[in-house]
């Protein structure tokens, strides 16, 4: 079923709020183009707990989508794969556990990781498919566990983290290099939580974690690892220590990080040389998410949502390359009870903000596709789920809107500019 809703800010006002000229710089945005949901071969369209399937995507637009089973023996990590978003092969298992993250290369090259629990003792387990393959005997890659992460660069090169949300566990990370074998893991902070890692095509890397209400990052590569932690911000050291800050990073390696503070949402930019700037705050004082994307040119975009006494309003606010963050705009209408879930941009210039308008079974997906250049147009009501994922990659966006409504819920993907 596909959802033809769209709700409409004026463009030119939008721009005009953002501070760029509409009329002189920018086209006019079209209705994004998703299309209808299509749910994959049972088993892939589960989720445990409060997590999403994770989904890949690379150029040429294959997707690898895993995701936790529950069944009598256990939970069972499950992975479907498709060349096209419509039709699917799988599921197939390939290890026992929960919490899986994925990665998919250029060649089709996938890695997965997640969390194997037996009930009393547990560890991180991955797997690596070659293309055209079949998935490896899981290996151990550490003795602890945690809700892993994973990143992938243009040549293949792999890298994994993982922490539990609770900062009960440390946090650690290993690499994976084409063709070879996991390294030895290192851990960055004795405990942390709310791991969040961003990756770039050459090979560049930024872990972030919430650690005793500091935002903590670490910046390195894939194969030569993070340097030491640095410390970006604080954060309130209570509930909110269980969301985690979002990273993003461009091929150039400007970087943005955002984070809930409790009292406010705050971004930190850091330049090519590696220098973090001072906070910055985009809203307050009631924040309830916020995530980031940057484009290959340095420009980027936040969204965030905002509770108020009437509704859950989606925001977003644009920096410009080499400028300062722009007055938010709204997305969506300042009674609505919905939450963003993600903002993501590729080297194109390409942005997609993703968040649910409703709650529970009323929720549904809305999505705005800003093209480069572009300008904070319509969007579109693309399904109705409460958990969903956004990926980018130059040419194709890919939006998982989880399984557990019978309406609504399935993968949809859009051809970007």
């Amino acid at each position: 079923m596909y959802f033809a809703h769209c709700k409409t800010l004026t463009l030119s006002t939008a721009l005009i709020a953002l501070g760029i000229d509409g009329a002189a710089q920018t086209p006019a945005h079209a209705a994004d183009s998703w299309s209808t949901p299509v749910l994959p071969p049972a088993g892939c369209g589960s989720f445990s707990g409060a997590q999403p399937n994770a989904v890949a995507v690379n150029a040429a637009g294959e997707l690898a989508l895993v995701g936790s089973l529950q069944t009598d023996a256990g939970f069972t990590v499950q992975i479907c794969t498709s060349g096209d978003g419509r039709h699917w092969s799988g599921p197939s298992t390939i290890g026992q556990g929960i919490q899986p993250a994925v990665a998919i290369a250029p060649d089709g090259r996938i890695v997965v990781i997640w969390q194997w629990t037996s009930g009393v003792l547990s560890n991180t387990e991955a797997s690596v498919r070659a293309p055209g393959g079949s998935f490896s005997t899981p290996v151990i890659v550490s003795p602890n566990t945690g809700r892993p992460v994973i990143g992938m660069d243009g040549s293949g090169n792999a890298v994994a983290a993982w922490a539990h949300l609770n900062l009960s566990e440390p946090v650690e990370t290993a690499s994976l290099p084409a063709g070879g074998n996991w390294t030895a893991v290192r851990t960055l902070a004795a405990r942390g939580g709310g791991v969040n890692l961003a990756v770039n095509a050459v090979g560049g890397a930024i872990l972030t974690w919430r650690s005793a209400g500091l935002i903590e990052a670490a910046s390195g590569t894939i194969q030569g690892g993070f340097g030491p932690p640095v410390q970006v911000g604080t954060a309130y050291g209570g509930l909110s220590e269980q969301i985690s800050p979002h990273v993003a990073l461009n091929d150039a390696g400007a970087a943005f990080l955002a984070w809930d503070s409790h009292d406010d949402n705050e971004v930190v930019s850091r330049n090519a040389a590696g220098t973090w700037s001072p906070p910055t705050k985009l809203s307050g004082p009631t924040p309830s998410g916020i995530r980031i994307a940057v484009d290959g040119a340095g420009n980027a975009l936040a969204a965030f949502s905002e509770t108020t006494v009437n509704g859950n309003p989606t925001y977003a606010s644009l920096r410009p390359a080499g400028g300062t963050w722009g007055p938010p705009v709204p997305l969506s209408t300042l009674t609505d009870t919905g939450h963003v879930s993600d903002v993501v941009g590729d080297g194109k210039g390409t942005f997609v903000v993703a968040w649910t308008s409703g709650i529970g079974a009323a929720a549904v997906v809305e999505a705005l596709t800003i093209p480069p250049g572009g300008g904070l147009g319509p969007s579109t009501a693309v399904g109705s789920a409460p958990f969903m994922t956004l990926k980018i990659v130059p040419g194709h966006a890919v939006l998982w809107m989880g399984a557990g409504l019978s309406t609504g819920a399935g993968l949809s993907t859009e051809t970007v500019p």
